[in-house]
């Protein structure tokens, strides 16, 4: 066993690693309990695919059900405002503008599935 420390972002973690020989032969041994991060640690963040901006528009980072809808056609947006909510494997993921410009047509309502990919809303 090793121990190593691993630093994500700007948190320094420490982990116990088990070292196989290069033969794949060695005996593993059971692995040691690992106390969770107490309570007062932030968790690591999730990294969630950015949308991608299609011409005028935005698609969905991922598959999953539209869950709320923040925008109206005719709104002005800035970039960085929240246009909707996707669930996915049962956690909500906020859309946010990657871009200002005036919403022209919503795609999707709120219940519809969507595909990663998907054009969800044009801006004009």
């Amino acid at each position: 066993m090793k121990k190593l420390r691993v630093t994500v972002g700007e948190k320094v973690y420490e982990v116990t690693v088990e070292i196989l020989e290069e033969n794949g032969l060695g005996t593993p041994q059971p692995a040691k309990q690992v106390a969770p991060p107490s309570p007062q640690e932030p968790s690591v963040p999730v990294t969630i695919p950015p949308v991608h901006i299609v011409p005028k528009g935005i698609t969905s980072p991922m598959a999953g059900r539209v869950v709320t809808i923040s925008v109206q056609v005719g709104q002005t947006v800035r970039e960085g405002d929240p246009l909707m909510v996707i669930e996915a494997m049962k956690m909500n993921n906020y859309i946010y503008a990657p871009q200002g410009g005036q919403i022209s047509t919503i795609l999707v309502k709120v219940g519809d599935a969507v595909e990663e990919g998907q054009q969800l809303l044009i801006f004009s």
